[in-house]
Order: structure tokens, then C-alpha cells, then sequence
């Protein structure tokens, strides 16, 4: 999960010379309130996030495309090229570049806080409405944003602790994928305390960067570490692809391991709903840019803002509801769980 894509992190990464915007972020929406009813003021709004290989981040982008269609809004979506060439200094340099085109108002994940807070600050102090979506909880008010949408990092520690317990999980491995993010690392830490909270334990690994979306290196680090602590009977990881990963390394070890994520794709579901997976903790992404883009057309247009903090979760997805949300998938697809 890039953020944590999710949404988290830091800047000690190296900008990729050839980052670019993805090609459907690099042309607007064909939405404009020209189409509104009412002939309300035409908004341009620029999203700023995480990759669309990502498939938390395709559901992101879909709420995006549904508030322009469905607001009059005209968007451009903003990324990395791929979740491989993400970095501080990329994501900084596409709120400039965003800056740049003047739009009416910035929404921006704040991954890598090092790096993007100088950004957004510049943002927000150049009078452009600004709006932190799925990651930047702890900082979004001293950067200048009116609000925020997302995730608090140490409550999904907590609900993931909560899951493991309810299945008897005495000792749980936590795999960040994204050293330096501090939304991941708060994560780990909520999920330490939950299960201290209960007389459990916790460990954790971090993946170094370069092999962050690596399947083989990052099935290896995970497989090493329940291998030398055969006391671990759960996984925690961030993101739908390390997911898999924790299974295959589960697999490898030949001993049943409780594996849950923070992410959600169609894989994700249908592993849950065989068991094969324990639960995911949904944190709806495509709410997190649906509102994040309603709130900026209605700030531009008439002045009006939310005042805080927006949680659009963590929701767990269980074998108990998820053929719900497998039902939503197949009939919205690219809402719940984008493939």
C-alpha cells in the first residue's frame, strides 16, 4: 500500500528521472459545471496521489471521476507513474506542477510528510484552497488545509489487534513496505498497543525500499521472519499485493498463519470469503477523494467547508459481510475493491 498508499513518510528516496504523471491524470476531466444544473461556477480541481497500480488507488481515482461527473467539477489526477517510481521528492513535485496550473483547489495525499509539507504549505499560502486526503491526519491544520479526509493511523493498529484477537492470534507480525512512512509506522505502534492491551506481542519488519515491490524479495522477508519466530501465528501488512505475498510466505512455512491487510482488491475479497485470508480493514478510498473534491467545489463555490476531521474508516471486512461488499464489487465495479 503506497499510501499508507496507502496513504502512508519520508524523503530519503531518490527521485526517478522518469516520473510522470500518469496518463490519465495528465488530461482533465470532461466534466465541467458548465453541465450543472443552475450554471454554477466552473471548478477546476487538482488531485494529487498515489499510483494507479496501486488498486487502493484506482478506487481512489474512480471517486475522483463520479464527483466531477456528478458535481460539474473539472479534474486532473496527479501520480506517480507507477507504485516502483513513488518518492518524496516526486510527490512534491507534483503539487508544484499542480500549483503551477492555478488550479481553483489542490487535494493531496501526504505521504511523504519530509518532503510535501513545504508544498502544500506553498499551496495553501499562495491562497489556493488545499484539502489533505487519505494520509496527513497529524499535520493537515499547521499546513494551511481546511480540512481532512482519511485515516488516523493508530486506530487501524488498534482494529487490526482487535481482528487478531478474536481469533486467538498471541503474537502478530507487522510488515511495513514503506520505510520512513509514519502513517505505517503509527499503524504498527497502535496495533503494538492493542495487543499488549489484550497480554499479546507484537514484531516487526520493515522491507527497504528497492524491494518494496519486489513479490519474491518481500515473500522472503516475510517467510525469514515466521521462520525464526515460530511463536508468530498472525501477519498484518499494508497493501492488497503484500497480502498475497504474507500468504505465499504462510504457505511456505507449512504451519496456518492468520493473515489480515489494510487494503482491499477483488483478490483481497475473494481470499476472505475462502478463508484464506482473515479480514481487511477498509478505509474506503473512493469516499476519501469523493468528498475530499465535494468539499472543494462547495468551498470554491459558495464558501462552505467541513470543519475537521473526516474518518471514512477502518471498516473490517470479515467472512461475515464480505459477500456484501463482493456483491457492490461486481455491480459498481472499480467502488469496493478495484482488481
Amino acid at each position: 500500500m503506497f499510501r499508507l498508499l496507502r496513504s502512508r513518510k519520508s524523503a530519503a528516496v531518490l527521485i526517478a528521472a522518469s516520473i510522470a504523471v500518469t496518463s490519465a491524470a495528465c488530461a482533465p476531466s470532461n466534466n465541467n459545471a458548465n453541465n450543472s444544473a443552475g450554471g454554477e461556477k466552473d471548478v477546476n480541481v487538482i488531485v494529487v496521489s498515489g499510483p494507479l497500480d496501486d488498486p487502493f488507488f484506482s478506487a481512489l481515482k474512480r471517486g475522483t471521476d463520479d464527483a466531477a461527473k456528478q458535481l460539474g467539477v473539472t479534474t486532473q489526477y496527479l501520480s506517480p507513474s507507477s507504485s516502483k517510481e513513488g518518492s518524496g521528492p516526486t510527490l512534491a513535485r507534483l503539487i508544484r506542477d499542480a500549483i503551477n496550473k492555478k488550479p481553483d483547489a489542490i487535494v493531496v495525499a501526504n505521504f511523504f510528510p519530509d518532503a510535501e509539507n513545504p508544498v502544500i504549505k506553498e499551496a495553501a499560502d499562495a491562497g489556493i484552497p488545499v484539502i489533505v486526503h487519505n494520509t496527513g491526519a497529524d499535520n493537515w491544520q499547521e499546513l494551511g488545509a481546511l480540512a481532512y479526509v482519511g485515516l488516523e493511523a493508530g486506530p487501524v493498529g488498534k482494529e487490526a489487534a482487535k481482528e487478531m484477537g478474536a481469533r486467538n492470534v498471541d503474537k502478530v507480525l507487522c510488515v511495513n513496505p514503506v520505510p520512513g512512512n509514519p502513517f505505517l509506522e503509527q499503524a504498527c505502534g497502535g496495533l503494538e498497543a492493542g495487543m499488549k492491551e489484550q497480554g499479546k506481542s507484537t514484531a516487526t519488519i520493515t522491507i527497504p525500499y528497492a524491494d518494496s515491490t519486489n513479490p519474491t524479495k518481500v515473500t522472503q522477508a516475510i517467510e525469514g521472519a515466521l521462520k525464526a519466530d515460530q511463536s508468530i501465528g498472525g501477519v498484518f501488512v499494508f497493501g492488497s499485493a503484500v497480502a498475497q505475498n504474507a500468504r505465499t510466505a504462510s504457505d511456505n512455512v507449512g504451519r496456518k498463519i492468520t493473515i489480515g491487510t489494510g487494503d482491499v482488491s477483488t483478490q483481497v475479497l475473494k481470499d476472505i470469503q475462502s478463508g484464506s485470508m482473515a479480514f481487511a480493514l477498509d478505509s474506503q478510498p473512493y469516499l476519501q477523494s469523493y468528498y475530499s473534491v465535494q468539499m472543494a467545489a462547495q468551498y470554491v463555490r459558495y464558501g462552505i467547508a467541513p470543519v475537521g476531521t473526516i474518518l471514512t474508516g477502518p471498516r473490517a471486512i470479515t467472512k461475515d459481510n464480505v459477500a456484501d461488499v463482493i456483491k457492490v464489487n461486481e455491480e459498481s465495479k472499480g467502488i469496493r475493491g478495484a482488481s
